[in-house]
């Protein structure tokens, strides 16, 4: 459960816990009726319904439901995301239907003090386009059916604080924006705003500002300021008060930005030394446990690592906060993976992937881990209407922050005809894996080759030798246990061999601002479906560690050469 914003005067109630549960299975699901159903078991939530028992592996429909004591009055419940769709209905009345994975999700809802009660139906049936059009039963990551993350519902004023984001200006002498973002469910409009706002444990201070759109500003400095970086993760909290309501948020002072093929954090250059990371563990799922996430973040520390791809969906905003204390840099990715063209044709999935984007800028805007947004991992970005919906979601994430960079993950490489829409250039080569010589051939022969190929042809492109160009993946599967001295395919050795020379090939490279290895541990996938023989134990096993968090042993040869090139 994340803590940050908190509203410490508001009533608020988390609904995380048991809860009912009735197994659906095949049903039609228009056709279920909360009401008419007998609830013969009990479900955690957050918690995902096939892991284990007799339903394990298992996919289909199945209802949920919580009954609570709540004051009553205006509210805001909460889902911090769920999968791979949903219905929603409070005290008998339908909210919504839930059809972005992974999401945030919330709605405004008005109720009587007293007993309520809440039901979700799930399903994560691949295959189903009009009830869950975005996964594909294609996609390289399982899709469990559950409510993955914390449910909550608090009380709203008429007039409240939403959000106050915090934007950097000036690091070096601690001068930020803050925009006081506002609801009013009333329908009156303001035309100033009183209030006061405190940075950490200083007394509050008073202001007057104009409200525009909904929306007061203010820039100023902070006192006592250290900015945020991976070394020296500095993070401060703003209060700000108004009649009837306060928020506190929690920020770190930091710029992201590029120069040329450089990458500038508080305008010193980067270099990203990274890791994919799936929400995913053989016992929990998508869930994650506060312990697991930390312990994650201790293993990329141990490995060297500055930077974390969350692939590839919004991440868990407690996961955010962590990587705000330990100084880890995010990429942050709303949902897609392999979309082809015909979503980009379709205006209802175009407006669900911009949904999702808005989601998960809108959740993180005060995270100061996160320093790249991106979207559509390995997507239609070589099609026109892929390009028409790549402009939509880069337009969609200015528009809400404009402060961070904005990414994507192609494998389209020449053919691509979006690049410049994106700050940096991130794409994911395979060369010796995915794509390998001829069966005589060294496989590893094939990586350094490559990735000098593609670097001296953006180098060879003006419109593209002026960004940043990073490696967003690159690896190869190992099988956990399995050793061959002759160092052959899905052997430990054969995929330590393989980060070996993927890493060195890239950071002896100056025209790369860094790498990002698939992955960091194994992860659920295909489980009897797809194509199976390229998923050894339904699992994508190009993880450093395994599902369990074992080291392999490509584990120690990244850890040392991302140390060695950290010295440089």
């Amino acid at each position: 459960m994340n803590q940050y914003p908190c509203y410490p005067d508001r009533a608020r109630l988390v609904l995380d816990g048991t809860w009912e549960f009735r197994w659906l299975g095949d049903a039609d699901l228009d056709a279920v009726r909360p009401e008419t159903e007998f609830f013969d078991e009990i479900t955690a939530v957050p918690g995902c319904f096939a892991l284990a028992g007799e339903r394990i592996g298992k996919t289909g429909a199945a209802l949920c439901r919580k009954r609570f004591d709540f004051p009553g009055g205006l509210a805001h419940l909460t889902f911090g995301g769920l999968g791979l769709y949903a219905k929603i209905w409070l005290d008998g009345v339908e909210l919504g239907e839930v059809k972005t994975p992974y999401a945030t999700i919330g709605y405004d809802v008005r109720c009587e003090a007293g007993r309520h009660e809440l039901t979700v139906l799930l399903d994560n049936r691949v295959g189903n386009p009009e009830k869950i059009p975005l996964f594909k039963p294609a996609i390289d990551f399982y899709g469990y059916g559950g409510i993955y993350r914390s449910v909550s519902i608090m009380q709203l004023p008429e007039l409240f604080l939403d959000r106050v984001k915090v934007t950097t200006l000036e690091p070096q002498n601690g001068k930020v924006k803050l925009e006081l973002q506002l609801g009013m469910r009333s329908g009156e409009e303001l035309d100033s705003l009183e209030f006061t706002y405190a940075f950490d444990d200083r007394p509050p201070v008073p202001a007057i500002g104009r409200v525009v759109d909904g929306k007061v500003t203010l820039e100023t400095a902070v006192p006592g300021f250290r900015p945020w970086s991976p070394e020296h993760p500095h993070l401060h909290t703003v209060t700000v008060a108004i009649a009837g309501d306060r928020i506190i948020e929690r920020f770190g002072i930091r710029t992201i930005a590029t120069r040329g093929q450089e990458i500038l954090l508080n305008g010193r250059p980067i270099r990203l030394h990274g890791v994919n990371r799936h929400e995913s563990h053989p016992q929990f799922g998508p869930v994650q446990p506060t312990q697991l996430m930390l312990d994650d973040l201790r293993w990329a520390k141990e490995l060297g690592a500055n930077f974390i791809r969350g692939a590839h969906y919004q991440q868990n905003p407690e996961f955010l906060e962590l990587c705000d204390e330990t100084g880890m840099l995010v990429w942050e990715e709303s949902f897609g993976w392999g979309q082809p063209e015909a979503d980009a044709e379709d205006p209802a999935i175009v407006d669900l992937f911009a949904e999702a984007t808005a989601a998960m800028v809108s959740e993180s805007i005060n995270n100061p881990s996160v320093i790249l947004y991106g979207f559509l991992n390995e997507s239609c970005s070589d099609t026109q209407a892929g390009r028409e919906l790549y402009r939509r979601l880069t337009g969609v994430i200015r528009q809400l922050d404009g402060s961070r960079l904005v990414s994507y993950a192609s494998n389209r490489f020449e053919h691509d005809l979006c690049f410049d829409l994106a700050d940096v250039i991130s794409v994911n080569p395979y060369p010796g894996w995915i794509s390998q010589l001829s069966d005589s051939a060294p496989y590893l022969a094939a990586i350094r080759p490559e990735f000098d190929r593609i670097a001296a042809w953006f180098d060879s492109r003006p419109d593209y030798a002026a960004k940043p160009l990073l490696i967003s993946e690159a690896g190869a599967c190992g099988l956990y246990g399995v050793h061959d001295r002759a160092r052959a395919q899905w052997s430990e050795e054969f995929q330590a061999d393989y980060f070996s020379e993927a890493i060195n090939a890239v950071l002896s490279n100056p025209r790369y601002a860094g790498i990002t290895l698939w992955q960091f541990f194994d992860s659920r996938s295909f489980v009897n479906n797809g194509p199976i023989r390229c998923k050894p134990r339904g699992f994508n096993c190009a993880g450093l560690l395994d599902e369990y968090r074992r080291p392999k042993l490509a584990f120690d040869t990244v850890k040392k050469l991302f140390r060695h090139y950290a010295e440089r």
